[in-house]
Protein backbone atom coordinates (compact mmCIF):
# COMPACT_ATOMS: atom_id res chain seq x y z
CA UNK A 1 0.00 0.00 0.00
CA UNK A 2 2.56 2.35 0.61
CA UNK A 3 3.18 2.64 -3.37
CA UNK A 4 -0.33 5.17 -2.77
CA UNK A 5 1.23 7.21 0.19
CA UNK A 6 1.51 10.76 -0.21
CA UNK A 7 2.07 14.11 1.70
CA UNK A 8 0.06 16.80 1.74
CA UNK A 9 0.93 20.39 3.03
CA UNK A 10 -1.78 22.16 5.54
CA UNK A 11 -4.12 24.19 2.91
CA UNK A 12 -3.77 21.65 -0.07
CA UNK A 13 -7.63 20.98 -1.11
CA UNK A 14 -7.71 17.38 -2.19
CA UNK A 15 -11.31 18.04 -3.88
CA UNK A 16 -14.00 20.23 -3.91
CA UNK A 17 -17.91 19.90 -3.70
CA UNK A 18 -19.43 18.73 -7.04
CA UNK A 19 -16.08 17.21 -8.37
CA UNK A 20 -15.97 13.62 -10.17
CA UNK A 21 -14.78 10.85 -7.71
CA UNK A 22 -11.70 9.67 -9.08
CA UNK A 23 -9.67 8.54 -6.17
CA UNK A 24 -10.47 7.32 -2.28
CA UNK A 25 -8.06 8.64 0.41
CA UNK A 26 -6.99 7.08 3.81
CA UNK A 27 -5.53 8.99 6.46
CA UNK A 28 -2.77 7.75 7.71
CA UNK A 29 -1.22 10.82 9.45
CA UNK A 30 -2.44 14.68 10.06
CA UNK A 31 -5.85 15.56 9.66
CA UNK A 32 -8.12 16.48 6.61
CA UNK A 33 -11.27 18.84 7.11
CA UNK A 34 -14.64 17.65 5.65
CA UNK A 35 -16.91 20.75 4.77
CA UNK A 36 -19.65 21.20 2.91
CA UNK A 37 -21.81 24.78 1.54
CA UNK A 38 -25.00 25.27 3.04
CA UNK A 39 -26.91 28.23 1.76
CA UNK A 40 -24.48 30.65 1.74
CA UNK A 41 -21.77 29.28 4.49
CA UNK A 42 -19.44 26.77 4.37
CA UNK A 43 -20.07 24.57 7.09
CA UNK A 44 -17.69 22.10 8.98
CA UNK A 45 -19.22 18.44 8.64
CA UNK A 46 -16.16 16.95 10.61
CA UNK A 47 -12.36 16.53 11.01
CA UNK A 48 -10.77 12.96 9.87
CA UNK A 49 -7.78 11.51 11.40
CA UNK A 50 -5.85 8.26 11.60
CA UNK A 51 -7.97 5.44 10.02
CA UNK A 52 -10.96 7.71 8.66
CA UNK A 53 -11.50 7.22 4.77
CA UNK A 54 -12.56 10.23 2.55
CA UNK A 55 -14.00 10.43 -0.56
CA UNK A 56 -15.44 6.91 -0.72
CA UNK A 57 -18.90 8.37 -0.89
CA UNK A 58 -18.49 9.52 -4.56
CA UNK A 59 -17.66 6.29 -5.59
CA UNK A 60 -19.95 4.29 -3.89
CA UNK A 61 -22.84 6.13 -4.83
CA UNK A 62 -21.28 6.83 -8.30
CA UNK A 63 -22.51 10.48 -8.17
CA UNK A 64 -20.02 13.35 -7.91
CA UNK A 65 -18.28 14.55 -4.17
CA UNK A 66 -21.14 15.80 -1.35
CA UNK A 67 -18.29 17.82 0.25
CA UNK A 68 -15.04 19.83 0.07
CA UNK A 69 -11.86 18.16 1.46
CA UNK A 70 -9.01 19.87 2.95
CA UNK A 71 -5.89 19.30 4.69
CA UNK A 72 -5.76 21.37 7.68
CA UNK A 73 -2.21 19.71 9.76
CA UNK A 74 0.15 17.83 7.26
CA UNK A 75 -1.24 14.71 6.17
CA UNK A 76 -0.02 11.28 5.21
CA UNK A 77 -2.79 10.34 2.95
CA UNK A 78 -2.95 6.71 0.66
CA UNK A 79 -4.48 7.67 -2.47
CA UNK A 80 -6.27 4.97 -3.89
CA UNK A 81 -7.58 4.76 -7.32
CA UNK A 82 -11.32 4.05 -8.61
CA UNK A 83 -10.60 0.50 -9.60
CA UNK A 84 -8.19 -0.25 -6.95
CA UNK A 85 -10.66 0.71 -4.00
CA UNK A 86 -13.19 -1.22 -6.00
CA UNK A 87 -11.00 -4.48 -5.51
CA UNK A 88 -10.11 -3.72 -2.33
CA UNK A 89 -13.87 -3.70 -0.80
CA UNK A 90 -15.06 -6.65 -3.10
CA UNK A 91 -12.09 -9.05 -2.17
CA UNK A 92 -11.76 -7.65 1.50
CA UNK A 93 -14.62 -8.10 3.66
CA UNK A 94 -12.70 -7.02 6.83
CA UNK A 95 -11.91 -3.74 4.86
CA UNK A 96 -15.44 -3.61 3.73
CA UNK A 97 -16.82 -3.95 7.33
CA UNK A 98 -14.31 -1.49 8.69
CA UNK A 99 -15.45 1.11 5.94
CA UNK A 100 -18.63 0.72 6.55
CA UNK A 101 -18.81 1.30 10.31
CA UNK A 102 -16.93 4.62 9.88
CA UNK A 103 -19.00 5.69 7.44
CA UNK A 104 -22.16 5.09 9.65
CA UNK A 105 -20.15 6.92 12.63
CA UNK A 106 -19.54 9.75 9.97
CA UNK A 107 -23.17 10.22 8.37
CA UNK A 108 -24.46 10.28 12.32
CA UNK A 109 -21.82 13.10 12.93
CA UNK A 110 -22.79 14.77 9.63
CA UNK A 111 -26.60 14.58 10.23
CA UNK A 112 -26.58 16.36 13.48
CA UNK A 113 -24.69 19.18 12.70
CA UNK A 114 -26.26 19.72 9.05
CA UNK A 115 -29.36 19.43 11.60
CA UNK A 116 -28.24 21.81 14.38
CA UNK A 117 -27.48 24.71 11.55
CA UNK A 118 -31.29 24.42 10.52
CA UNK A 119 -31.87 25.79 13.94
CA UNK A 120 -31.84 29.79 13.20
CA UNK A 121 -31.28 31.34 16.57
CA UNK A 122 -27.22 31.31 17.67
CA UNK A 123 -27.82 30.39 21.22
CA UNK A 124 -30.33 27.60 20.46
CA UNK A 125 -27.49 26.36 17.61
CA UNK A 126 -24.48 26.57 20.18
CA UNK A 127 -25.93 24.99 23.48
CA UNK A 128 -27.26 21.99 20.64
CA UNK A 129 -23.94 21.29 20.37
CA UNK A 130 -22.86 21.53 23.53
CA UNK A 131 -25.41 19.46 24.64
CA UNK A 132 -23.77 16.80 22.03
CA UNK A 133 -19.95 17.54 22.99
CA UNK A 134 -20.86 16.92 26.81
CA UNK A 135 -22.65 13.36 25.76
CA UNK A 136 -19.67 12.58 24.11
CA UNK A 137 -17.48 13.20 27.25
CA UNK A 138 -19.65 11.27 29.65
CA UNK A 139 -19.32 8.38 27.17
CA UNK A 140 -15.94 8.42 27.26
CA UNK A 141 -16.26 8.44 31.41
CA UNK A 142 -14.88 12.11 31.26
CA UNK A 143 -17.45 12.74 34.19
CA UNK A 144 -19.53 15.37 31.87
CA UNK A 145 -16.64 17.49 31.11
CA UNK A 146 -15.52 18.20 27.93
CA UNK A 147 -13.11 20.88 25.78
CA UNK A 148 -15.10 23.28 23.97
CA UNK A 149 -14.01 22.91 20.20
CA UNK A 150 -11.82 24.62 18.17
CA UNK A 151 -13.41 24.26 15.04
CA UNK A 152 -16.98 25.38 17.16
CA UNK A 153 -17.58 28.82 14.78
CA UNK A 154 -17.16 26.88 11.71
CA UNK A 155 -18.91 24.32 12.86
CA UNK A 156 -22.07 26.24 13.46
CA UNK A 157 -21.61 28.42 11.04
CA UNK A 158 -21.25 31.62 13.05
CA UNK A 159 -18.35 34.71 13.67
CA UNK A 160 -16.02 33.59 16.16
CA UNK A 161 -16.38 36.76 17.71
CA UNK A 162 -20.48 35.87 18.01
CA UNK A 163 -19.29 32.62 19.41
CA UNK A 164 -17.53 33.86 22.07
CA UNK A 165 -20.40 36.61 23.40
CA UNK A 166 -23.07 34.05 23.78
CA UNK A 167 -20.47 31.71 25.39
CA UNK A 168 -19.67 34.40 28.07
CA UNK A 169 -23.55 35.06 28.24
CA UNK A 170 -24.46 31.54 28.98
CA UNK A 171 -21.74 31.50 31.23
CA UNK A 172 -22.89 34.43 33.62
CA UNK A 173 -26.34 33.05 33.20
CA UNK A 174 -25.21 30.04 34.37
CA UNK A 175 -26.44 28.22 31.94
CA UNK A 176 -22.64 26.41 31.54
CA UNK A 177 -19.68 26.74 33.39
CA UNK A 178 -16.59 27.54 31.49
CA UNK A 179 -12.85 27.18 32.92
CA UNK A 180 -9.77 28.32 32.08
CA UNK A 181 -8.30 25.57 29.77
CA UNK A 182 -11.47 25.38 27.60
CA UNK A 183 -13.67 22.71 29.45
CA UNK A 184 -17.27 23.18 29.88
CA UNK A 185 -19.98 21.14 32.43
CA UNK A 186 -23.82 22.11 33.16
CA UNK A 187 -24.31 22.80 36.21
CA UNK A 188 -27.95 22.26 36.05
CA UNK A 189 -28.98 19.08 33.10
CA UNK A 190 -32.79 19.37 34.16
CA UNK A 191 -33.02 23.67 33.90
CA UNK A 192 -30.82 23.15 30.31
CA UNK A 193 -32.29 20.98 28.70
CA UNK A 194 -35.91 23.27 29.27
CA UNK A 195 -34.27 25.83 28.14
CA UNK A 196 -32.90 24.20 24.65
CA UNK A 197 -36.28 22.78 24.13
CA UNK A 198 -38.21 26.40 24.50
CA UNK A 199 -35.42 27.44 22.31
CA UNK A 200 -36.17 24.86 19.46
CA UNK A 201 -40.06 25.28 19.71
CA UNK A 202 -39.63 28.77 19.50
CA UNK A 203 -37.13 28.94 16.68
CA UNK A 204 -39.66 26.30 14.98
CA UNK A 205 -42.30 28.99 15.02
CA UNK A 206 -41.01 32.07 14.88
CA UNK A 207 -39.60 31.02 11.39
CA UNK A 208 -42.54 28.97 10.33
CA UNK A 209 -43.62 29.44 7.10
CA UNK A 210 -46.90 31.27 7.11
Amino acid sequence: MEQYAKTYAPGTVLFQEGDPGTEVYVVQTGKVRITKRVFRTDVVVEDLGKGDFCGELALVMKTTRPGTAVVVEEAQLLVIPADQFEEMVSSNPAITLQMLKRLAARLTRAQFRLSNFALRQPLARLLHQLRAEWKVAHLQGRDGLSLVPDDLAQALGMETGEVATILEKAVKDRVIGLDEDGTFNIPDHDAYDRLLTYLELRDRFEFAVP
